[in-house]
């Protein structure tokens, strides 16, 4: 063993201040800090007890039930004046779109390129830097389209497409990486849909816009194209030029995803109709990841082409985050607003006397008291959706789409060999359906990217071909598989054994992947992570049952029945 290694190793063992049971030092050293509202609630239980002295899982498991347990039932959205819904005047939180599809972290979209088609785009930070990931930029408004270096200038018609691709792809450069997309290192081909007049954009102006990128696809390894756009008229069953357009791409090896709609009606729009297309609908998870919480978006649906339902599948369309145009008047605002809430008393009073301020807050405010005065000013950041200096959260099916977008280039990651109706199978086989919704309105149900990937991953062509999905339970055994090309070391770590690494050491069976066996672990409820080379910890991204673990992550649950 190599002495760096070894000294990796636990050397000792500590004791948890409040049960008295075994710590083991590796873990407690590469642990967040515990979330503010999980250290009272120990602090209010356990007199004496301090932050910094620290606690084992299993004692912060029994604080996040308790706060659980007293989050309210309905949002205390208007009450405590936030932007989106929230349950506990402890957590105002918005959960980013990698937590609400349960993504694999793992993948990110690596060696795959996607194809935007929408009115507009911007080379905002969170596609560009620290590296440039866009590959082309096309302006197809025109009757030829024209590949342009230059699209900086922050028009009000960029602002759809940045949104799209950052919600599919951006990394959160501007939050410290906080509101990264599903694909934060996929590749990108940008495609400005519409016309040269500015007016509604027509059946003829994405088909153009389409038809570029399938003469285009293969220069750039197009293997998905991304249409949160809608055409001129409701589908009568029939194809139009359009339709077959989709369905040629298809038969060229792409996935085409496309948005529903937000009518929320029975109404379907080409490309929408297209039969092979992956039509996204809206899911509204009211900013919990409960799943009872779950409801229907107000999408389109209906019957497209040969009367197939649409929509296929449903991702979340609401409470998402997305970064600001920049340079706009919304982000000047944002700016601006942002530095009034943060701002010291001093400091606020005189930013409220600048006209910038007065021509947007109520006259009626000024000369008030400060604390009215702030209140107003989170009044406004609401109306205005800001989450951020740079963010807000926006909806739409058209927000839907990119989210299943980018769980497609995970999957082509995990599987290159991958065909579009083996992709489209997938997505929708893996779905979680809602129990009080229609089925011609949410399709196969809620998309789960961490299950999306899973069966990519075993399907032929990928890595895990013949591997059971982690956990697998089997006669007396439960088996754990982790797949993680990069990891040099894993131990399952849970309330199975303890939390103690060394009890937990799994073997790498094949290139990238880790096995570990527990002979005939306790009967009943075990929460349990993987401990990647002594240096970070992971819920398993194959299981989709969790639960927060006290330090802004999750643990993942399994249930053993004898």
């Amino acid at each position: 063993m190599d002495p760096a290694d070894r000294d990796n190793k636990p050397k000792s063992t500590a004791f948890c201040p409040l049960c008295r049971s075994p710590l083991d030092l590796n873990l407690l050293a590469i642990l967040p800090r515990l979330e503010v509202h999980i250290a009272r609630l120990l602090s209010e239980n356990n007199p004496g007890w301090k932050h910094e002295d620290g606690a084992c899982p299993e004692c912060v498991h029994g604080a996040v039930e308790r706060a659980i347990e007293d989050r309210s039932l309905t949002s205390l959205q208007a009450e405590l004046l936030t932007p989106f819904p929230v349950y506990s005047r402890d957590e105002k939180q918005l959960l980013t779109t990698p937590v609400r599809v349960q993504s694999n972290p793992n993948f990110t979209g690596r060696g795959v390129t996607i194809a935007f088609l929408d009115s507009g785009f911007y080379p905002h930070p969170d596609l560009v830097r620290p590296k440039n990931r866009i590959l082309c930029y096309v302006d197809a408004t025109g009757r030829v389209p024209v590949e342009k270096q230059n699209f900086k200038k922050p028009v009000v018609t960029s602002w759809h497409g940045l949104m799209t691709s950052a919600i599919c792809a951006g990394n959160g450069f501007m939050s410290d990486h906080l509101y990264g997309g599903i694909a934060e290192k996929a590749k990108l081909v940008l495609v400005k849909t519409g016309n040269s007049r500015g007016r509604g954009i027509r059946d003829r102006d994405i088909s153009r816009a389409l038809t570029w990128v399938l003469n285009n696809h293969k220069r750039f390894n197009v293997r998905i194209v991304n249409i949160s756009l809608g055409g001129d008229n409701p589908t009568t069953g029939k194809f139009t030029e359009l339709d077959e357009l989709v369905e040629e791409a298809v038969s060229c090896g792409l996935v085409v995803v496309v948005a529903a709609g937000n009518t929320g009606h029975r109404i379907i729009v080409p490309p929408a109709s297209a039969p092979s297309a992956i039509t996204v609908g809206g899911l509204n998870d009211q900013n919990h990841l409960d799943s009872r919480y779950r409801r229907m978006y107000w999408s389109s649906y209906g019957r497209g082409i040969n009367e197939v339902r649409k929509p296929d599948i449903i991702a979340p369309a609401i409470w998402l985050a997305a970064p600001m145009l920049p340079k706009t008047r919304t982000h000047n605002a944002a700016l601006y607003f942002w530095r009034l809430a943060h701002a010291s008393d001093i400091e606020l009073s005189k930013l409220l006397e600048s006209n910038y301020a007065q021509t947007r807050l109520s006259k009626k405010m000024f000369g008030s008291s400060l604390s009215e005065s702030r209140l107003a000013v989170q009044e406004y950041m609401n109306e205005q959706k800001f989450i951020h200096q740079h963010y807000q959260h926006v909806d739409g099916t058209s927000m839907a789409a990119p989210i299943v977008s980018g769980i497609v280039a995970q999957m082509f990651e995990a599987n290159p060999s991958l065909t579009p109706a083996q992709v489209k199978e997938i997505v929708m086989a893996t779905a979680d359906p809602l129990n009080d919704a229609p089925a011609e309105r949410q399709g196969a149900g809620a998309v789960n990217a961490g299950r999306a990937v899973a069966a990519a991953l075993r399907l032929k062509g990928g890595l895990l071909q013949g591997i059971p999905i982690s956990p697998n339970t089997a006669l007396q055994e439960t088996t754990f598989y982790y797949y993680d090309p990069g990891a040099r070391e894993v131990a399952l770590v849970g309330s199975f054994n303890e939390w103690q690494s060394r009890d937990g050491e799994m073997v790498q069976i094949r290139p990238g992947l880790w096995e570990g066996v527990l002979d005939v672990p306790a009967q009943g409820t075990h929460r349990y992570k993987f401990l990647i080379d002594h240096s970070r910890l992971i819920n398993d991204p194959e299981n989709p049952l969790r639960i927060e673990d006290g330090f802004g992550g999750f643990n993942s649950v399994i249930t053993i029945e004898r």
